[in-house]
Formats: C-alpha cells, structure tokens, sequence
C-alpha cells in the first residue's frame, strides 16, 4: 500500500495500523472525524502483535469490568459482520479447564473466572471432574489430567478472523473519505501542542520528514510503546515486558473428536508455565485448512526494547509444547511430533499482564 498524501490538521491521529487501531480509524471515521493512521512498517505488516490467523474471543474473564467490556465487544463485533457481511467470527464453545484452586495467571484462573461468571449471571456449564471433561470433549485424554482438574464451557465464544477484520475495518473506514494512512511512517516525535489542545507528530520515511497536527491522539504502538511515551517524557512501568510467543498448527488425522477453543490451567505455581491453548478447525486460509493451532501460553523469550528481539520460535518450548500435546491430545486426532507453519507473535506485557486502555497524562 502506498502512502497517501497527508494534510496537515486532523481530527484524529493515529499511531500503530494493528487491529486496534484500525479499528480506532473506523470508528473514528464514523463519527465523521478526519483520521490519519501512521505505521511504520505499513498497514498489513508481518511484525505487529495482529499478525497471525486467529485470536480467542471470550466473555470469560477473571474480573467483571473485563466481563463486562467483552459483552459490549461481541456486540460491536456482530454488529461489524452483518453490516459487512465478512466471516470476522468463528463462533465455537470455549472450554477453559485446569486446576480446581490453580493460582492466578495473566489469564486469572478457574476459580476466579467461574466466581465472575456466576456475580454476572453468565451461562456456562461446569464439568466437575477429569471424566466429566474427557466425556464433553473426547478430545482430551483422561489420563493426562489431574484428579482436580474442573472445566468450564461458555457458547457465546469465538475464533476472530484477525486479517479479514483488519481489512473489514481498513475498507469501511476508507469508504467514508475521512480517513489517511501513512505507511512506512516511523514517529520519530510526538508532542502536546503549546497554545492549544491537540498533538504534534514528526514523522520520517526514506530521509523525507512529515510533520502533522491533531487535537486527539490515539496510541495503539504494541512493543514501540516507550518510542511513543517518550514525547510526553514517560516510560513503561519496570516490569513492563515484550513477550515473544511461540506457536504451530497440526494436521487433523481423518474423523478427529470435536475440537473446541480451548485454554488449560495447568500451572502449579504463581506463573504460566503449565498454560497451554488451542483452536478448532477454521477456514480463515487456504494453506491452514484442516488444521488447529496450538500453544504454550508463556514463553522464555522476554525482551526490553524490540532491537533486542531474537527471530525464530523457542526450542526449549516447542519441545515442552509437543510433549504436553503428545499427552493431553487424543492420538486419533494429531500426531504432536508433526506440527508445521510454526510462528511468532509479540505480545507487549504490563507487570500484570492486564489490558492498558486510558488516557496518558500530559504532566506527571
């Protein structure tokens, strides 16, 4: 995609062409704000925290505020695929399962999300025993869990189709001939305007400078976020981490048991080892048909500033990884040893690992 050629004032300006904010751009657009997004890599980009096939929707959280933002989320998300009429849901029963009193991870733990589930009213069904578990979803050797292990399924659950949402949202926001994109933009500087409400942002390409106004700003930068927090003259919290994720995806043997989303509660401690996660059969790609995806949900690559990102996906989890598969899964579904397209994905991790959604402050 080519630059477009930038004003100088806008309404609304946009750091990071990921699918947050693309989906800023739309529905700024929407409200009939001028938009400008700016990426550096440009949008579609194989380096962002959107790159990748799917993501887990779910209403299950560990805490109501998070509940609660999910319910409007799926709303806004149906609303989204009628009015386009693209495939951006895969919707699926979710099966979150594990330790009946694990301690709590980045993604809470069976107990806590069950206590928010019930506070809220929610609908899921309990499977209170290993066996229990094993005869809702075969999939899952009996044997390969503990005697504690409970389960809970949700329906209201979903595979989003990242890249078809990224389009979906690029496309609609085009349509209203409110929206310009700076593509292979790095922000270089980012600063509150002097005599006025609004942003200033600078922004190089090639040797060539862009510089360009805005009274609201919107920063969705993933790992790039202290370059973006730099102008205001804050940091990252110190714990604050780049995690860099490992996966693959395995053929599906003929006639596999149901596969649903599903995430495994398996840490004995305070941590995410023992985390493990994966999704049914989808038809987001062609090169990905009659496959799942499946992962660790930690990782042993943690990095500072993302000049310090190693390529290539961890040896040391793959190995962990296939031979916890090679036990949990049913062998009539995948052989674990046979896993192809293994990947990366970067996730940018508060101290914690919760959502970042606010505003920045201008002043300490």
């Amino acid at each position: 995609m080519q630059p477009d050629t930038p004003e100088t004032h806008y309404d609304v300006l946009i750091i990071g062409g990921g699918i947050l904010g693309l989906a800023s751009a739309y529905y700024a657009t929407a409200r009939g704000l001028k938009t400008l997004i700016v990426d550096q890599y440009g949008i579609g980009n194989d380096t962002n925290s959107s790159k990748g096939l799917e993501r887990m929707f779910r209403l299950m959280q560990d805490n109501e505020s998070e509940a609660r933002l999910a319910e409007t989320s799926l709303a806004l998300w149906t609303e989204l695929q009628r009015a386009s009429g693209k495939n951006l849901l895969a919707t699926d029963d979710l099966i979150f399962f594990g330790h009946r009193d694990a301690p709590m991870t980045t993604e809470g733990n069976v107990h806590h999300i069950k206590k928010t589930m019930d506070s809220m009213g929610m609908p899921y069904e309990y499977l209170d025993s290993p066996a229990a578990i094993h005869k809702r979803f075969p999939i899952f050797n009996q044997a390969a869990m503990p005697d504690d292990y409970v389960g809970l399924v949700q329906a209201a659950s979903a595979s989003i189709n990242v890249q078809e949402a990224a389009k979906t949202f690029l496309f609609a926001a085009r349509q209203t001939d409110r929206l310009n994109v700076l593509d292979k933009h790095a922000v270089i500087q980012v600063a509150p305007l002097k005599d006025q409400a609004g942003y200033t942002l600078l922004t190089e390409t090639e040797g060539r400078c862009v510089t360009v106004q805005g009274k609201h700003l919107i920063t969705c930068p993933g790992v790039w976020a202290d370059s973006v927090l730099k102008g205001f003259g804050l940091k990252q919290a110190p714990g604050w981490k780049i995690w860099k994720m490992s996966y693959a995806y395995w053929p599906l043997k003929e006639n596999p048991p149901k596969i649903p989303i599903w995430f495994e509660f398996g840490n004995i401690d305070a941590s995410d080892q023992g985390t493990f996660y994966g999704f049914p059969p989808l038809d987001f790609s062609p090169d990905r048909h009659n496959m799942v995806k499946m992962s660790a949900d930690y990782t042993y690559d943690t990095y500072d500033t993302p000049s310090a990102i190693q390529p290539g996906v961890n040896p040391r989890l793959m190995e962990e990884l296939v031979a916890h598969l090679d036990q949990l899964i049913a062998p009539n579904a995948v052989d674990a040893t046979q896993y192809q397209h293994a990947g990366t994905c970067l996730y940018s991790m508060s101290p914690d690992g919760k959502l970042v959604i606010g505003r920045i402050p201008t002043a300490p």
